[in-house]
């Protein structure tokens, strides 16, 4: 299932520092640019998952399949949307 892909890349984000560095490069790049961005690192680390996937979660239509975690890193600034909110202070507290 996508959405246990997308968690499970969530989880390896966290503990890969060469992961979290790649996915860092990426925070300049326009939202959809950023988005496709992070599902090649995602495929690239044996996950699969979609940008409609990802859109899917940080629309919120799935947020009831992520734990909190999980959504905070979505919303926190990987994956920014307007209306979901962004921002420096979560992309730090995810990111590091």
């Amino acid at each position: 299932m996508p959405i246990d892909d997308l968690k499970a890349f969530f989880a390896n984000l966290e503990t890969d520092a060469a992961l979290q560095d790649q996915a860092r490069a990426l925070q300049g790049s326009a939202d959809a640019e950023r988005v496709a961005g992070l599902c090649r690192l995602a495929a690239d680390a044996g996950f699969d998952v979609t940008p409609e996937d990802w859109n899917s979660v940080a629309a919120g239509t799935a947020a009831a399949e992520l734990d909190d975690e999980s959504l905070r890193a979505v919303v926190g600034g990987l994956c920014s949307s307007p209306g979901i909110g962004s921002g420096p202070p979560s992309e730090r507290e995810f990111l590091g």
